[in-house]
C-alpha cells in the first residue's frame, strides 16, 4: 500500500496518515490501545507497508533498507464503524505476476484457428474457428506486450481489443472499397500468429516463466460445513435441471400475453429460487470464485438461451432489418446509400459480414445466438470493470449476478448496441485504471465551485501509480475502442461524454488532452451524419418527462400495463437502492464518486431527447453495472452472514431475476418472429417489383432482412410503414375501413403497392390493444372479396395482398 504525504509537513492532512489496527481481519471496533497512526514527514515522501501473512515491516525512514520494525499483520483502514461497510473498498494496486506469455501464447493458438477457419468447409464449425480467433486473437496479441499484472483485467481488455481491431479492419476495407474478407482475415490471423510467436519467444528467452495457473498467496477460504459445501452444486443442478425441463414442456405457442416466465409456470418459478438459494449460500459462504462464476454463467442462459431454443428463430421483428445490412455488404462489397443510417454507421455490420462471408453463413443462421453470446461478454467485463473499484470477490460476484439478472432491457440483441456496450465497459476499464486518480487539493479550496469540488472527491482512493508514458498508452487504446463505438453506433459516445466532462471538469480524468481528442473523433464522424439521424429520431425535443418516458405513451391492456409496472418498479427500485449507498458515503463521497458518475450520469441526455423513445433503456443499461457494485457494497459488504440472511438473499435474487424475465420477455408472444414470417418476407424481397411500397398493419414483420431492402419504401425515413402506427387508423381499422386504408396507400405513390396481414399482427393489437378482436380477419375478407387487391403471396397464418385496380373516380355534381 501506498500513501502520500500532505503539502504542508508540520500540519499533515486527514488523507497523509494510515491508522493502522493490530487485531483479527474484520473486526469492526477494535481497542483503542491497538492501533497506531503514521503520518509521512517528507512531502516526497511515500510510506510503503509490506503485509505478509502474519507480520507488517514498517520503515522508519524513508529508505526502504533502515531500520524495521516488526508488529502482528494489521487491518489497514480509513475509518472505523458500520458507516465503512457502506463503502466499496478500493482495488489497491497490482502486485500480480507477468501474464504477458500466456497471452502470447493464447494469441498464436486464436491466430492458427483463425487460418484453419478459412481452409475447412464452409459452414458452423469455419464460424466457430473465426469467432474464437475475432473474440481473442487480435487482442491477445496486444496483451502479450502490454504488462497489465491482472489476469481478470487482460482477458477483457483482450476481447474487447480484438473486437475493436476487428470492426476497425472490416470497416476501413469496406470504406477503401477492397472488401476481400477472407484476404484480410488471413493477413490478420498471419500478423497475430507471427507478432505472438516473436513476443513468446522474447519473453521466454527474457526469463519471464509461463503461468496458466493461480499464482499469489491462497485466497481467503472459511469451511462452513460438509453441507453448506456441497449445496450450491446440489441446488445449481437441481435450478437447471427445473428449468430444463420446463423447457422442454413448453410449446411455442403456448406462450400467453403474460409471457415466458408464466408461460413456464411453477416449476421454473422454484427452480430459480433453489438456484438463487445456492448462489447465497456460496456467496456468504466460502465465496469459492469457481462456483460463484457457475452460476454467473447459468444465470444469462437461462434469461437469454430460452427464446433461440424454444423458437428457434431470432427474436424482435425489427432485428431482420439487421441482417438486411450484413447481406448488402457482402453482396456489394461496398455501402450504396449515403442517407441509410445502418451504412452511415457500418462497424458492426462488417464486422459480421466479415465473419459471415468467410463462414459462409448468413445472419440468420446464427443471429438468434446473440443476446446470449454477448451476455457472457459484457458480463466478463463488467467483472473487469467492478475489480477496478473493490477487490472483494463477494461484492463483485452478486454486482455482475444483478447486472444480469435485472437487466429487463436487452442490450446483446443481434444489434450494433450489443456490440458498443460490450466496447464501453472495456473503455471504463481502462479510463478507471490508468486514467483517473484524486486531484491535488493544495490550500483551503476557496468559492462555493471550489468547496464543492474538495468535498466531491474527499476519501477518493488513490489507485495505482501510472506514469506518463503508461497514461499515454492508455489513452490511445481507450481512444482506439472509442472509435469503434464511434463508427458504429450514434447514442452511445453521447451518453459516453456527460461523465467523461465531469470527471475531466472535477480533475478526476488526465491528461484533459484525452478528452479532447475524443470530443475531436465525435465530430469529425458525427456532424455529416447529425441531419439523417436527427430525421429519423427525436434527437432534440427537450421534453424530459415524454423523453423517460419510453416508446409506449399509454398502457391499453393489463397484460401491458402489468409487464412495463413490474420493469419500471425494478428499475426505480434499483436506482433508488444504489442512490441510498451513495447518501451513506457523503462524508467521504470520493469514495463512490466515480461509479456514481459514470453510472448515473448519462441521465442529462433524457432532457434533449428521447433517441426514437429508446433512450431512457440505454440508460438503464448503461447504469446498471456501476447500480450493482454500489447495491453490492451494501448488500454483502459485510462478509459472511447466518442462514437466515442467505435464505432470505436467494428468495430476493430470484424475485429480481423473475421481475427482470418479465421486464424482457414478457412481451414474448408479440417478439417471436414465425418462420413462416420469414418465409414470406423472402418471398417478397425476391419476387416483388423493385421501387414498390411495403405497407404493413402492424409494425412486426420482418422487413429489410435481404440485401435489396433499399428497393422498396424509397422517400420514407421511417422503418417501416405500418397503419397501426399512425393515428388515422390506431385503434379503428376493420374490414370497414379498406377504402380508407386503399387511398391512404395510393397518396404514397408507388407504382406498385402490397400489404401485409398475418396472425401475427393480430396477437400485436391484442397484446397493445390497438385494434377489436376480429379486426384483422375482418380487413383479410374485405381485401379478399375486393376487386382492387389480389394475393401476392399466401403462407400459414400470413398473407400479403397486391394492389391492382385504379382509383376510384369521384363522382361529377
Amino acid at each position: 500500500m501506498q500513501q502520500r504525504s500532505a503539502e504542508t509537513p508540520d500540519q499533515p492532512a486527514p488523507d497523509s496518515t494510515v491508522r493502522i489496527v493490530v487485531g483479527a481481519a474484520g473486526e469492526s471496533f477494535p481497542a483503542p490501545d491497538a492501533t497506531a497512526v503514521i503520518s509521512a514527514v517528507d512531502k516526497d515522501a511515500t510510506t510503503r507497508l509490506e503485509v505478509g501473512d502474519r507480520t507488517v515491516k514498517i520503515p522508519i525512514g524513508p529508505d526502504d533498507s533502515s531500520e524495521t520494525r516488526y508488529m502482528p499483520a494489521p487491518v489497514l483502514t480509513t475509518t472505523g464503524g458500520a458507516a465503512a461497510l457502506a463503502e466499496p473498498a478500493a482495488a489497491e494496486p497490482e502486485t500480480g505476476a507477468d501474464h504477458r506469455p500466456e497471452f502470447a501464447l493464447a494469441g498464436g493458438i486464436a491466430g492458427l484457428l483463425g487460418l484453419a477457419g478459412l481452409f475447412v468447409p464452409n459452414g458452423a464449425f469455419s464460424l466457430l474457428l473465426e469467432l474464437v480467433f475475432v473474440l481473442v486473437g487480435p487482442g491477445a496479441a496486444i496483451l502479450s506486450i502490454a504488462n497489465v499484472r491482472n489476469r481478470l483485467v487482460s482477458w477483457a481488455l483482450t476481447v474487447a481489443g480484438s473486437i475493436a481491431v476487428t470492426t476497425m479492419l472490416a470497416v476501413i476495407t469496406l470504406w477503401a472499397q477492397v472488401w476481400k474478407p477472407s484476404l484480410w482475415v488471413g493477413v490478420l490471423a498471419g500478423v497475430t500468429v507471427i507478432g505472438s510467436i516473436v513476443q513468446f519467444a522474447r519473453l521466454t528467452s527474457s526469463g519471464v516463466p509461463l503461468i496458466l495457473g493461480r499464482v499469489g498467496k491462497p485466497r481467503d477460504t472459511v469451511d462452513n460445513g460438509l453441507v453448506f459445501g456441497v449445496l450450491p452444486f446440489l441446488t445449481l443442478v437441481l435450478g437447471v435441471g427445473l428449468w430444463a425441463l420446463s423447457l422442454t414442456q413448453l410449446n411455442p405457442d403456448d406462450v400467453g400475453l403474460y409471457g415466458f416466465s408464466a408461460a413456464l409456470g411453477v416449476p421454473f418459478i422454484i427452480g430459480a429460487v433453489v438456484l438463487f438459494i445456492g448462489f447465497a449460500v456460496e456467496l456468504f459462504g466460502r465465496a469459492r470464485p469457481l462456483v460463484l462464476v457457475a452460476h454467473l454463467i447459468v444465470v444469462p442462459i437461462i434469461m437469454q438461451a430460452t427464446v433461440p431454443l424454444l423458437d428457434g428463430t431470432i427474436e424482435y421483428a425489427w432485428t431482420y432489418k439487421h441482417i438486411g445490412v450484413v447481406d448488402l455488404i457482402n453482396a456489394n462489397g461496398s455501402l450504396i446509400s449515403g442517407s441509410d443510417i445502418y451504412q452511415q454507421w457500418p462497424g458492426f455490420f462488417a464486422a459480421v459480414a466479415l465473419l459471415s462471408h468467410v463462414s459462409g453463413l448468413d445472419g440468420l443462421s446464427f443471429a438468434a445466438w446473440s443476446s446470449l453470446t454477448f451476455a457472457l461478454i459484457t458480463s466478463l467485463m463488467v467483472a473487469a470493470l467492478l475489480r477496478q473499484f473493490t477487490k472483494d470477490r463477494r461484492i463483485i460476484a452478486l454486482a455482475v449476478l444483478l447486472f444480469q439478472a435485472c437487466m429487463w432491457v436487452d442490450i446483446g440483441y443481434f444489434s450494433p448496441q450489443a456490440m458498443v456496450f460490450a466496447l464501453m465497459l472495456a473503455f471504463w476499464v481502462i479510463v478507471a485504471r490508468w486514467l483517473i486518480s484524486p486531484p491535488v487539493i493544495k490550500a483551503e479550496p476557496k468559492g462555493r465551485i471550489g468547496r464543492l469540488r474538495a468535498w466531491a472527491v474527499r476519501g477518493m482512493p488513490q489507485g495505482i501509480e501510472t506514469d506518463p508514458r503508461t497514461r499515454r498508452f492508455a489513452a490511445f487504446g481507450a481512444a482506439g475502442l472509442f472509435a469503434a463505438i464511434i463508427v458504429s453506433h450514434q447514442l452511445t459516445p453521447v451518453l459516453m461524454m456527460v461523465p467523461l466532462f465531469a470527471l475531466t471538469i472535477l480533475g478526476i480524468l488526465k491528461p484533459r488532452v484525452f478528452l479532447v481528442g475524443l470530443v475531436a473523433i465525435m465530430l469529425i464522424f458525427f456532424v455529416p451524419r447529425l441531419g439523417s439521424v436527427n430525421s429519423q429520431y427525436s434527437l432534440f425535443s427537450f421534453d424530459l418527462l415524454s423523453n423517460a418516458s419510453g416508446n409506449s405513451a399509454s398502457w391499453n391492456t393489463p397484460e401491458q400495463e402489468f409487464s412495463a409496472t413490474v420493469s419500471r418498479a425494478l428499475a426505480i427500485g434499483l436506482w433508488l437502492a444504489a442512490l441510498v449507498a451513495v447518501f451513506l458515503t457523503r462524508k467521504k463521497l470520493g469514495r463512490v464518486l466515480v461509479p456514481a458518475l459514470i453510472g448515473f450520469l448519462p441521465m442529462v441526455t433524457l432532457v434533449a431527447g428521447n433517441y426514437g423513445g429508446e433512450a431512457i433503456y440505454r440508460v438503464f443499461a448503461f447504469s446498471m453495472p456501476f447500480v450493482g457494485l454500489l447495491i453490492g457494497v451494501l448488500w454483502a459488504g459485510k462478509g459472511r452472514r447466518g442462514v437466515p440472511a442467505m435464505l432470505a438473499s436467494g428468495v430476493l435474487l430470484a424475485v429480481l431475476m423473475l421481475a427482470g424475465l418479465q421486464g424482457l420477455q414478457g412481451q414474448l408472444m408479440v417478439h417471436q418472429v414465425r418462420a413462416t414470417d420469414i418465409e414470406a418476407a423472402q418471398f417478397f424481397y425476391q419476387h416483388a417489383e423493385p421501387g414498390s411500397g411495403l405497407v404493413l398493419v402492424a409494425p412486426n414483420f420482418p422487413t429489410k432482412l435481404e440485401a435489396n431492402y433499399g428497393d422498396y419504401n424509397k422517400g420514407h425515413v421511417s422503418v417501416d410503414i405500418s397503419l397501426i402506427g399512425d393515428p388515422e387508423f390506431t385503434g379503428n381499422i376493420n374490414g370497414s375501413r379498406l377504402p380508407d386504408i386503399e387511398q391512404y396507400i395510393r397518396n404514397m405513390n408507388y407504382p406498385t403497392n402490397y400489404l401485409v396481414v398475418s396472425d401475427a399482427m393480430d396477437d400485436y393489437t391484442d397484446y397493445f390493444g390497438t385494434a377489436d378482436d376480429n379486426a384483422m380477419q375482418s380487413l383479410n375478407d374485405a381485401l379478399r372479396a375486393s376487386s382492387n387487391w389480389q394475393v401476392f403471396y399466401q403462407g400459414p397464418g400470413v398473407q400479403i395482398f397486391k394492389l391492382v385496380g385504379t382509383a376510384a373516380t369521384p363522382a361529377a355534381n
